[in-house]
């Protein structure tokens, strides 16, 4: 008597289990690593606009102040969220020479001011030389649960505001 070639119904339902488990933890750590990479885009701009204002600094004394002394309006005026958007150039963007690579997904602002000048409130700049401060605003998952990353004239390190949340979140 010859036995059919083949796997029973029990050890295709087993198989099934054991990739539906497995597919239950790897999706969100696979989407978490996704975000993280998304962020790596607000961080290297970051750092190209600190490289130009401190050559426009070194060129003009003072640093560039593209969206003034305030957050005020950020570039693009809406928020990409999970699907990125080109950049559209300003003249001021274009006056500090700083433009970012491809599509983006997070808002832009940089703001400047001299000695004296009142400071963004929560960067904790000190005002008694020019400063300036950039931020990219963002919300990747479009959750309406909006982070930012910083960076300023008197610090080499990025501030994330969502570093507590897996810095992204």
């Amino acid at each position: 008597m010859k036995r059919n070639q083949g796997f029973t119904i029990t050890e295709l339902m087993i198989a099934v289990v054991i990739m539906g488990v497995l597919a239950t933890l790897a999706i969100p750590t696979f989407t978490s690593y996704i975000y993280k990479a998304r962020v790596t885009e607000a961080s290297n701009f970051l750092g190209e606009i600190k490289q130009r204002q401190e050559s426009y600094r070194n060129e003009f004394g003072q640093y560039c102040a593209v969206n003034g002394d305030d957050w005020g309006s950020y570039n693009p005026t809406t928020l990409p969220g999970a699907d990125p958007v080109v950049w559209t150039s300003t003249t001021n963007w274009d006056q500090l020479g700083a433009s970012p690579d491809g599509p983006i997904r997070f808002q832009y602002a940089t703001v400047a001011g001299f000695p004296g000048d009142a400071v963004p409130s929560g960067t904790n700049l000190d005002n008694d030389d020019h400063w300036f401060a950039a931020r990219a605003l963002g919300d990747l998952d479009e959750d309406g649960d909006d982070f930012f990353l910083e960076i300023y004239s008197q610090s080499n390190t990025i501030y994330n505001s969502a570093s507590g949340k897996g810095g992204w979140e």
